[in-house]
């Protein structure tokens, strides 16, 4: 549990009132020398660094060894800073918090430092670790262009006659000053509690007294979070807690207080009575062990109080997610459900697409069924070879191997023999050959017996692939007209989009229902951003909306592209208005000036429907996406069937008048008519 504790003292001294020695001091926190093989307790030590060290000191040992040889029998070598760490944190986060601290205290900076982490089980919790560091740091404040040798650097710091620093290094006072360790103890917890924030821990520690944080408490109306800390501190017992017996005690009361406490005919002061008078020392164990109970229960309590928190936290999010969603279903279902020619486009893409990539498929497939098929010259020599093996075409190859090899020797030997000239080595080869060639022979002749022996083997095989090549003929006419069909398909849709890109606009509307006549704010400029998120400001008692980013610069006036709201729309369009704006202290930020009227459209819907992405959002929300999503599809295959179903490839258009009863002289229906259809 987050922990407050902060110690700033001088040079520690023994119980007879002389100082303890610098080195044994630093070596005891940094479990070194004599301290670095402790017997009969935990090893504690996690971390230790020193920094600022002189040049002439090799190590940290020998700089607080010479600060102990010069300091005078009353003065001090060092002072101490002891710090709890906290548990709910990384080893890493509480070192980063150490290093944090000795740079905004200017320890880090202007000091020669040693600390070392400890961590351990706590003495009287094993549940929890008692984790702090000791920082032991010399006060004399180091100045970098006077770099000082041993013999200087502890010695007292004065200035000369012409005002010169010289002799030793001045020692900082700010550090054993009251208002120093005040601002030292509200750093440290406000450092502490910004790493719980960072780390979204909604834990936190002070550094004022349990009688301050309560009357802070109770100003601010948190009276029960302040009965809590109606509670004695408990006494800082220091090394008397490392005697066993002590601490047998203390945990001796303490199950004595917890048995009390779980007896509810016990009164409180019953609790308090005791047989005989108690020494000092006992007392300090009793109101010790007494707050280290009550610690546990305000704990236990503030563990119960956070979860109640948390669940009336999710109770009030869930609400808050279940109204935002039903509003967003609202909105999403008053838009109105569009079919533009684009959405028609691109889907014949995505299907000549998908009829070529099944067109390759299918091709593929008929290629490697292909490799099955068995020759009609090569089905006689694979039978042979199936049967008797591949020794027989071994044998017929190299034979003619052969004879394609005794042809220019015998040539060469017949034209020496004719000249009466004798080459011994030619004969020789000429022989070899001879030979090789007549035993080739010999084995095809005992071949052909084998397969004269073994033909109606032979032929059962050969009858075996005339069959396989029957069935992967038939296999193979099957796949090759799935490969046409693909493949005109796959025309098909093509031809159908060029011929619909080449006589459509992209944003002419083949489908649309509830889609209003008028531009309110709800509605979907481009089908992208609503009416209402745009710039809103009146003119002359119309409202305009600026669809166009404003740049505005003070003193300059811009124009910008903008639809009055309540605007009569024809076909999904509004018209679109040029206005001149200027800045101004308004809440908009600007005014408009002037307005002027233009020819040109807005389309109050999204060009591409199939573009719209489902955003995260409640279950309502996502129902009513899903339901519209299903009429838009719904809407774009009927048509996409008709287009390659009607021979005269004409789309037709259903369109949801928004004033049915509107009396239409005939120009205008026949208008409508055109625009209700087009021709490929």
């Amino acid at each position: 549990m987050a922990l407050y504790y902060f110690s700033n003292t001088p040079h520690a001294t023994r119980a007879d009132g002389t100082k303890v020695n610098t080195v044994a001091h630093y070596e005891y926190i940094c479990r070194e020398g004599s301290y670095a093989n402790m017997k009969g307790r935990e090893e504690d030590l996690v971390f230790s660094r020193s920094g600022n060290m002189p040049d002439w000191a090799a190590h940290a040992g020998q700089f607080w060894q010479t600060a102990e040889e010069k300091r005078q029998a009353n003065g001090r070598a060092y002072r101490e800073i002891r710090l709890a760490l906290q548990e709910e944190l990384s080893l890493a986060d509480n070192i980063a918090l150490v290093e944090e601290f000795l740079d905004k205290t200017g320890i880090g900076k202007r000091h020669a430092f040693s600390y070392a982490v400890h961590d351990k089980t706590a003495a009287f919790d094993k549940d929890h670790r008692n984790i702090h560091v000791h920082i032991m740091f010399c006060e004399k404040t180091i100045e970098v262009d006077r770099s000082l040798g041993p013999d200087m650097y502890f010695k007292h710091y004065y200035l000369d006659q012409q005002g010169h620093p010289c002799a030793g290094y001045r020692a900082d006072r700010y550090y054993q000053s009251v208002q120093g360790t005040r601002a030292m103890r509200k750093l440290w917890a406000d450092m502490v509690n910004a790493r719980f924030k960072a780390a979204g821990m909604e834990i936190s520690v002070s550094e004022k007294s349990l009688q301050a944080q309560r009357d802070d408490l109770i100003e601010q109306g948190r009276h029960d979070e302040a009965a809590l800390l109606d509670r004695i501190p408990a006494p800082h017992l220091g090394d008397a807690y490392r005697n066993p017996k002590t601490l047998e005690k203390i945990r001796e009361r303490e199950r004595e207080i917890e048995s009390q406490c779980d007896d509810p005919t016990c009164t409180a002061d019953e609790m308090d009575e005791t047989d005989q008078p108690e020494s000092v020392a006992e007392q300090k164990i009793v109101m010790f062990a007494t707050d280290a109970v009550l610690r546990k229960v305000i704990a236990e309590i503030r563990r119960e109080q956070e979860r109640i928190r948390r669940e009336e936290i999710r109770e009030r999010e869930a609400l808050i997610a279940e109204s935002l969603d039903e509003q967003a279903a609202e909105e999403l279902e008053a838009q109105p459900v569009t079919v533009t020619a684009a959405d028609v486009y691109d889907a014949l893409l995505e299907k000549k697409e998908a009829f070529a990539q099944k067109e390759a498929r299918y091709l593929a497939e008929y290629k490697q069924l292909q490799k099955q098929m068995v020759a009609k010259d090569n089905m006689w020599p694979m039978a042979i070879e199936k049967v008797i093996g591949k020794g027989y075409w071994n044998t017929v190859r190299q034979h003619k191997r052969l004879e394609e090899q005794i042809q220019p020797v015998a040539d060469e030997y017949y034209k020496l023999a004719r000249d009466r000239n004798v080459n011994e080595e030619l004969r020789t080869q000429y022989a070899q050959l001879i030979r090789r060639k007549q035993a080739a022979e010999a084995d095809i002749q005992r071949y052909k017996g084998e397969i004269q022996a073994n033909r109606e083997a032979i032929e059962k095989v050969v009858a075996e692939f005339k069959q396989t090549n029957e069935q992967v003929l038939a296999q193979g006419k099957k796949i090759y007209r799935q490969v046409m069909m693909a493949r005109k398909q796959k025309k098909l849709f093509a031809g159908k989009a060029e011929e619909l890109k080449k006589n459509v606009p992209m944003d002419h509307l083949y489908y649309c229902d509830s889609l209003h006549n008028v531009v309110l704010r709800s509605s979907q400029i481009e089908g992208r951003k609503a009416v209402k998120d745009c710039h809103i400001c009146a003119h002359k008692g119309r409202a305009y909306a600026v669809i166009d980013d404003l740049k505005l610069e003070p003193g300059k006036i811009e124009r910008a592209g903008a639809v009055m709201v309540g605007d009569t729309m024809n076909k999904g369009q509004a018209r679109l208005y040029m206005v001149t704006v200027q800045p101004s202290d308004h809440l908009q930020g600007f005014d408009i000036t002037d307005v002027e009227k233009t020819d040109g459209k807005v389309r109050m819907y999204g060009i591409r429907q199939n573009e719209a992405v489902m955003e995260p959002g409640g279950k309502a929300a996502r129902n009513v996406h899903l339901k519209r999503h299903a009429e838009f599809t719904d809407k774009l295959n009927h048509m996409l069937q008709k287009a390659v179903d009607d021979t005269k490839a004409r789309y037709h258009a259903w369109w949801d008048d928004s004033d049915p009863h509107q009396k239409k002289n005939e120009a205008e229906r026949v208008e409508e008519e055109m625009y209700k259809g087009w021709s490929l």
